[in-house]
């Protein structure tokens, strides 16, 4: 009897550890809920794009980032730099208190924080840029929140 007993203890030690390590994995890692498709252009398709900017000689350039620690706006500088374009930052209002339990937060809950500005004429630009960091396997939301003002001509 006293075999059995500790048998059961076992087992519900193991059930509670593999139970915490799923559940920190969920936490960590939340783009793994969610269906993500992916809407890559194929390398025929690139190409083709690629002449076309080529094939344009006044090209209008916007390079958007979003940057907390400030890696993503050092890239996004040099390459306003090297193609002349305007930069814009998208930053959510009111910032982040505490980074990693908020954007974990928006990013489990699909949710569009409301950001600090938007950017004047999107309609004259021809190429856009958009930077920034993966934040637990997933674009920030304060990124969801700046793509889902802009009509791109994107949507299907």
């Amino acid at each position: 009897m006293g075999r059995k007993k500790s048998m059961i203890a076992v087992i519900i030690v193991i059930l509670v550890v593999l139970l915490l390590f799923a559940a920190y994995n969920l936490f960590r890692f939340p783009a793994r809920l969610r269906s993500l498709e992916d809407n890559s252009l194929g390398s025929g398709q690139v190409e083709a794009l690629r002449d076309e900017i080529r094939a344009r000689q006044d090209k209008h350039v916007l390079v958007a980032c979003f940057s907390y620690s400030g890696t993503t706006r050092g890239v996004a500088e040099a390459l306003r730099e090297r193609t002349g374009a305007d930069l814009f930052e998208i930053a959510p209002e009111g910032g982040y208190s505490n980074v990693y339990l908020q954007s974990n937060s928006e990013i489990r809950s699909g949710a569009r924080p409301e950001l600090t500005g938007t950017v004047e004429n999107m309609e004259d630009y021809d190429i856009v840029f958009v930077g920034y960091p993966v934040w637990f396997h997933a674009t920030p939301a304060p990124v969801n929140s700046w793509l889902r003002e802009l009509d791109l001509g994107l949507s299907q």
